[in-house]
């Protein structure tokens, strides 16, 4: 009994299927623009969309031009990422990268044709010695 009526059950749903599918093209497109009204509506009576993020103090939104001293603190940077940091504040040619028991990255690079010493802290601030 159980197996006739998952079959017919199942039957049910392919002709329910099959019904949806001959519908002429004008009707499924008209269909299809209706759903995406009610979609939009909805999601403007929720509130619309997400604000942009509020800045606050735990990202450095400035972090690659820091004229400040470096912070240190645990850094939790790895080495490639400390790194990256550095290339993405304008510095070429990042030699002798090492991690200090204070977590401040430093390192030797090259910016406007000059090698200086730079120093990556927790927050990615990038700064010049």
């Amino acid at each position: 009994m159980r197996n006739t009526m998952g079959t017919l059950a199942g039957a049910a749903l392919t002709l329910a299927l099959m019904g949806a599918c001959s519908k002429p093209a004008s009707e499924t497109a008209t269909d299809t623009t209706a759903a995406a009204a009610d979609a939009s509506a909805s999601v403007a009576d929720a509130g619309g969309a997400v604000s942009p993020p509020t800045a606050n103090d735990a990202v450095d939104a400035g972090a690659t031009a820091s004229d400040s001293a470096p912070e240190a603190a645990s850094n939790s940077f790895t080495e490639g990422q400390a790194k990256g940091h550095i290339e993405n504040a304008g510095y070429t040619e990042v030699t002798g990268l090492t991690k200090g028991a204070d977590g401040l990255w430093t390192a030797k690079a090259k910016k406007g044709g000059a090698t200086m010493d730079v120093t990556l802290d927790f927050k990615g601030a990038v700064t010049a010695r």
